[in-house]
Order: C-alpha cells, then sequence, then structure tokens
C-alpha cells in the first residue's frame, strides 16, 4: 500500500492525520519488508520527539491495527507489527533476529491432512522462523538449511 492511500483510507474512516500518526505510518511503510516492535518505533520516535508518551505510540498502534492497517503477531516475548501483504494470498519466512520477512512461494495448507472431522477453517496464517543469511552470519553459525534437534536458546527471538 502507498503512502496517500494509507492516508486516504484513514480519513475515510474518519481518523485524522496528526504529525505523530503520519510519522508511525511513515516508519512502518519504511520496513514493509518486516516486522518492528514497538521499542524499535518508540526510540525512532523519541529521536525526534523527546516527550513523546508510550502512550501515544501504542494508542496509534492498537487503531492502526483494530482497522486492519497493520497485522500483529507476537514472537517470544515481544509483540512486533508490519504492514500487510496485499497482492495475494501467501505466507512467511520470518527472521527472528532482524524482523525481515520472505515470501513462501506456495500455501502449505493443501497438505495438512489431520484437520479435525466437522471443523471448518475460515482463515490461517502460517510463517517459518530462523535466521535470513546476514543475520546468520553475524551470529557466526555455519551454512545450514535447517536446525536439527531442539532450537538453541541463542537463536530465539531477541
Amino acid at each position: 500500500m502507498q503512502r496517500e492511500e494509507f492516508f486516504e483510507n484513514l480519513k475515510r474512516r474518519g481518523y485524522r492525520l496528526t504529525g505523530r500518526r503520519k510519522e508511525i505510518v511513515d516508519f512502518l511503510l519504511a520496513r514493509a519488508d518486516g516486522y518492528i516492535t514497538a521499542k524499535e518505533l518508540i526510540e525512532y520516535l523519541q529521536k525526534r520527539h523527546p516527550t513523546l508518551s508510550f502512550e501515544t505510540v501504542y494508542r496509534n498502534l492498537y487503531t492502526l491495527r483494530d482497522e486492519g492497517f497493520i497485522e500483529e503477531s507476537h514472537f517470544g516475548d515481544e509483540t512486533h507489527y508490519r504492514i500487510p501483504c496485499f497482492p495475494s494470498h501467501h505466507h512467511h519466512f520470518v527472521c527472528i533476529s532482524c524482523g525481515r520477512t520472505y515470501v513462501m512461494d506456495h500455501c502449505p495448507m493443501p497438505a495438512i491432512s489431520d484437520i479435525p472431522v466437522g471443523f471448518t477453517i475460515l482463515q490461517h496464517r502460517f510463517e517459518v522462523f530462523g535466521l535470513c543469511a546476514q543475520c546468520r552470519q553475524k551470529r557466526d553459525l555455519p551454512d545450514s538449511d535447517t536446525i536439527a534437534g531442539p532450537v538453541p536458546s541463542s537463536l530465539h527471538w531477541n
């Protein structure tokens, strides 16, 4: 979604385009290829507005989430946000270190065969968590497509 389209949709739903709200949307759009945390957003905004309250940031994030403008996901101990992808139905590989996402080229749902009898699926979400090549290299880990066995604590979401 482009910036102006995003703002027009907000206005259509009756929301004012305050300076802070515009900055929050701009921050999210600049990082549309991955997830961000509220902490990252607050740190960014407080550099520009030292007296900015956490409540202002969270209130705006919750409004954008509740109106369907952003997605909220829980990884590890933190909540992460992103601009949803709209082109078509797809899923992601998510780097647990930097939050960057990579589009999966197919949907794994057709391969799931153990759906409970009588269960009606209304929607689904599928994400695979790991480390991107850059983050794996920063952590000096060997090249590997998968990690066998339990995930080492050093690889959990930070």
